[in-house]
């Protein structure tokens, strides 16, 4: 079973974004079994440094679209995504310094709590006001 599972449940309703979260879900994985299978530290950074870039050019995208639509809570989600890019890269920076593997195992569950609550609860906020501005 993956650590991070794509559901249904987790669909915002516009195509895009889903299939953004779901290669979320798959680079997650990605680290996680890195962790699991014991691979060399560098291993381990390399795909790290990929879940981290891919995860800020997501977030990018959504604020280009919250942009683009007008979307009226686009300042309140920014702020969470700031957070969020503040603690990951927190990670990263303690990653060089320290226990790799300990470290990303952190930075997993603070991924993996956060991104299941922010998809479930906020992302969906936006993706309803997406969808009934016509967006799929």
């Amino acid at each position: 079973m993956a650590f991070m599972e794509w559901t249904s449940r987790y669909s915002i309703g516009v195509a895009i974004f889903d299939d953004e979260h779901k290669k979320l879900f798959a680079i997650i994985n990605d680290l996680h079994d890195a962790i699991e299978a014991g691979v060399e530290k560098s291993e381990l950074r390399s795909i790290a440094d990929r879940m981290i870039e891919y995860a800020i050019m997501h977030l990018q995208h959504e604020e280009m679209y919250f942009n683009d639509w007008d979307y009226p809570q686009a300042e309140e989600h920014k702020k969470m995504h700031d957070f969020m890019k503040q603690r990951v890269f927190g990670y990263r920076a303690r990653i060089e310094e320290t226990d790799e593997t300990e470290l990303a195992k952190e930075m997993l569950e603070f991924l993996r709590n956060w991104l299941s609550q922010h998809i479930l609860i906020e992302d969906r906020k936006y993706g309803d006001f997406l969808f009934s501005k016509g967006l799929r």
